[in-house]
């Protein structure tokens, strides 16, 4: 066998360095031409479309009648398939392997760029990570950003907020800021700031008063430091009252369902709606409590066995053997019926898995959100929207991302049946566009 050369030695040092790199960008043009767009703002779909990439970003999007095809561009033949902007998850927990329980210390850079993986094969082309953030995290997140790393879109809302004692700390232990008096609330907002975080994490629930809550004056502070700095603050929630008091004292949006009342109050419900704050409603995480012991085929899933390593699996299934099903609670309906009351009145809604929590898998319970959508009433068409433009809005990033239109990073999935018919058919990728890039589906590296 001949010895290698310097140059071809360098050569395979520097194949290795960009894998998983982005692309370099260049200006060059694609068009996906003859698809049906459904081009996430909820209007009519259009038929035989256009929509032209050049770069990262959408040049034109409509109809072939009204979209000039360059004749430069790379053509993609789109006839037959139905175009839709990438989905956006609000919720998820990045660097676990989603076993039958949540360990800090499988927390690693390797494992985050595995589930941020993980989501962009399942067509998650972008996630806010909410409240387990560690050095890490924001250490992907830059990488991402600077072009260094080509994987789903990253933001994070570092290591969230909670009482002393509170909940998650019973799962997540000390990553949680149990924090006690508004002056240490104050301070580390700042230090939040300082990392430049997207968001902040409250978790005002104490689990029906099994665990410690978070204090008002506590909250309080929170809400009014993170003004200062113009970061949104989203709030796990459980319950009407406490909801009521964070929208009075500014919160951007919530995580979960009210689930303690069905009396939402119209004029309440109006000034959810005028005020725009989204609710990723994570239904999907209380139907966890029992959908694999019901359905226990989801996990020969062919996605999930290709997404989540096999020894993870059995843990799961001898988990879920020791915890019989136990009964649906009547708490789920209420979700169910207050996110369709929601909806109703206009208040945005969006999507959030809780992905990475325990038997919560990356990307597929993002897609098992979108049918809770549905049972809980919202037309295909709506959780679209609720899956895409909604995100992007709670994200505070509409003018980008979200959306098929002009000037929108280019993100996208190319599918192979209707998703206004059946939402699974958001499942059903043919190809998946980020940032104006195909995507090596198979190559994605997962676990």
């Amino acid at each position: 066998m001949p010895r290698s050369t310097p140059a071809l030695v360098a050569g395979a040092a520097l194949l290795v360095a960009l894998a998983g790199c982005k692309p370099t960008e260049s200006n060059e043009l694609k068009a996906i031409i003859g698809a049906v767009l459904i081009n996430g703002t909820g209007g009519p779909p259009i038929s035989d479309s256009v929509v032209v990439v050049a770069g990262n970003r959408i040049r034109a999007a409509g109809s072939r009648a009204d979209v000039p095809i360059p004749q430069a561009a790379e053509k993609v033949n789109g006839a037959g398939k139905f175009l839709v902007p990438g989905l956006i998850d609000l919720h998820v927990h990045l660097g676990t392997l989603a076993g039958p329980e949540y360990k800090p210390a499988d927390y690693t850079r390797e494992r985050i760029e595995e589930n941020l993986n993980t989501y962009l094969y399942f067509g998650v082309t972008t996630v806010r990570s909410i409240g387990t953030d560690r050095e890490a995290g924001f250490a992907v997140r830059n990488a991402e950003r600077s072009g260094k790393l080509f994987t789903a879109r990253m933001f994070t809302a570092g290591r969230g907020f909670t009482a002393p004692g509170g909940h998650p700390s019973q799962e997540v232990g000390d990553i949680a800021r149990q924090v006690a008096t508004p002056e240490e609330a104050r301070r580390q907002v700042d230090e939040l700031a300082s990392q430049q975080v997207d968001a902040i994490k409250i978790w005002v629930d104490d689990l029906h008063g099994k665990q410690p809550k978070i204090k008002p004056a506590v909250m309080e502070a929170i809400l009014e430091e993170a003004r200062k700095f113009n970061i949104p603050v989203t709030c796990h929630i459980a319950t009407l009252e406490d909801v009521q008091f964070l929208v009075k004292n500014g919160a951007a949006g919530f995580l979960h369902m009210i689930s303690d009342t069905e009396n939402l109050d119209p004029d309440f419900l109006a000034e959810l709606r005028n005020l725009q704050l989204v609710f990723a409603p994570t239904l999907v995480r209380k139907e966890l409590g029992w959908l694999f012991q019901q359905h226990p085929e989801l996990l020969s899933d062919p996605d999930l066995k290709r997404s989540v390593d096999g020894d993870i699996l059995s843990a799961v299934r001898s988990y879920l053997a020791a915890h019989p099903f136990q009964g649906v609670p009547p708490e789920f309906q209420t979700d169910l019926r207050n996110t369709r009351r929601m909806a109703d009145a206009g208040v945005p809604i969006g999507v959030g898995s809780d992905g990475g929590s325990a038997i919560d898998f990356p990307g597929l319970m993002t897609h098992r959100e979108l049918e809770l959508l549905v049972e809980a009433g919202l037309s295909p068409m709506q959780v679209i929207v609720a899956a895409t433009r909604t995100g992007a809005l709670a994200l505070r990033r509409l003018d980008e991302l979200g959306t098929v239109e002009p000037g929108k990073r280019a993100d996208l999935l190319l599918l192979d049946a209707n998703p206004t018919e059946d939402v699974r058919n958001l499942r059903k990728i043919d190809r998946i566009m980020l940032d104006g890039e195909w995507v090596d589906r198979d190559g994605l590296k997962l676990h």
